[in-house]
């Protein structure tokens, strides 16, 4: 009685395990990648960044934006559009599990009647497993050229990471129409995202020259609720120190980038380490929008924000300098925000709830500020 009962337990957990294994598929890096804890780039924490060439292994593939994975014995999510994997068949597990059933069947019958056994013998039509590579369905690629200044972003979501912005007579390769709104493409870099259809023309197999109304999506119109908010670039590497621009610098920059900040008084609000454009941003991810309307490209987050550009003492600011300041360990910078040139900082402010205009001739900006870059060159 006992032997059978550990027989049945030990059939019983093998079968129970087989296709959590078997599903597991072999992958390996292309990109800085982060070890997420769940999957959502403004949830959980990051475990650790996973560099290019690293071997894991796929748990679950079924969600379209991330991955589950397991690497070094560690589980986590990355973001797909990182990660290279195969899918294995699943003739195999479930050939697995029927042979073990029937193997656990055996032994019972085998213990119930005193009689010795043989293993049962497996099926002649089982076919081994076969690795399929993950392919997109079929289509032809095509062409491409951006009509407006547009966000490239990482998902097909307003509020997704922007790697940049690409400027108006950029070509680039159609992959395939997500939806009405958003064109899934690849840059002449070979970096693939998305653009919102409005803001391009281009031409697909069975599509020719396609091109929506630019009002139809504007940048800046907020998408309908969705709970794919970001928070940083899934790519963890240090921001190069030159300014990538889509426009041509003019003396008005400075003026239209002002007249873009405060033209979201009463729209953005502040909110921690988010960049839901353009109703939900901290300072940082402030300073990146609205310079990014301009075709100025900043990086997320103050600690790469101040090392952008070039220094520029206190005396000689300019309209459209970066100012820095630290909130609550002197020296460590913890706020930025825009000077517009009349003694004044423009600034997505935690205390006001949103935009806001302030005197800097104030003891807190007196002493609190710590530096200043000039990104406007």
């Amino acid at each position: 009685m006992k032997r059978t009962f550990f027989s049945l337990l030990a059939a019983s957990t093998l079968v129970m395990t087989l296709p959590a294994i078997a599903d597991a598929a072999p992958g390996k890096v292309d990109r800085p990648v982060n070890l997420r804890s769940a999957p959502s780039a403004s949830e959980g924490s990051v475990y650790r960044t996973l560099q290019p060439g690293t071997k894991l292994e796929v748990l679950d593939g079924s969600n379209t934006y991330w991955l589950k994975v397991q690497v070094a014995g560690k589980t986590g999510y990355v973001s797909s559009s990182y990660v290279t994997y195969t899918q294995p068949s699943a003739a195999a597990p479930k050939a697995a599990a029927s042979a073990t059933t029937q193997s656990a069947s055996s032994n019972q019958k085998s213990s119930s009647s005193v009689k010795q056994a043989s293993a049962p013998a497996a099926p002649s039509n089982v076919k081994p497993a076969v690795e399929k590579p993950v392919s997109s369905p079929a289509f032809t690629a095509g062409s491409g050229v951006v009509t407006k200044n547009v966000n490239f972003r990482s998902e097909p979501v307003s509020g997704s990471d922007v790697y940049r912005v690409l400027s108006a007579g950029e070509n680039f390769t159609a992959v395939e129409l997500t939806n009405s709104a958003w064109l899934k493409i690849t840059d002449n870099s070979g970096v693939t995202g998305y653009v919102s259809t409005g803001y391009v023309t281009y031409t697909l197999s069975g599509v020719t020259s396609f091109a929506p109304p630019a009002a139809e999506v504007p940048v800046t119109t907020p998408a309908p609720p969705v709970s794919v908010p970001s928070v940083q670039p899934e790519i963890s590497t240090p921001a190069p120190s030159d300014i990538p621009t889509g426009n041509a610098i003019t003396p008005d920059t400075a003026d239209r980038v002002i007249e873009n900040a405060l033209a979201l008084q009463g729209i953005t609000r502040y909110g921690f380490g988010k960049s839901e454009a353009p109703i939900l941003f901290d300072c940082s991810s402030f300073t990146r929008y609205v310079f990014g309307l301009e075709g100025v490209s900043l990086p997320f987050g103050t600690a790469y924000q101040k090392d952008i550009g070039i220094a520029v003492e206190k005396d000689q600011w300019q309209k459209g300098d970066l100012l820095f300041f630290w909130s609550s360990v002197p020296g460590l910078i913890g706020h930025v925000g825009i000077y517009d040139g009349n003694g004044n900082l423009v600034h997505n402010s935690a205390s006001k709830d949103g935009v806001a205009i302030s005197p800097l001739d104030l003891k807190y900006w007196q002493d609190h500020y710590v530096s200043a870059r000039r990104v406007l060159q």
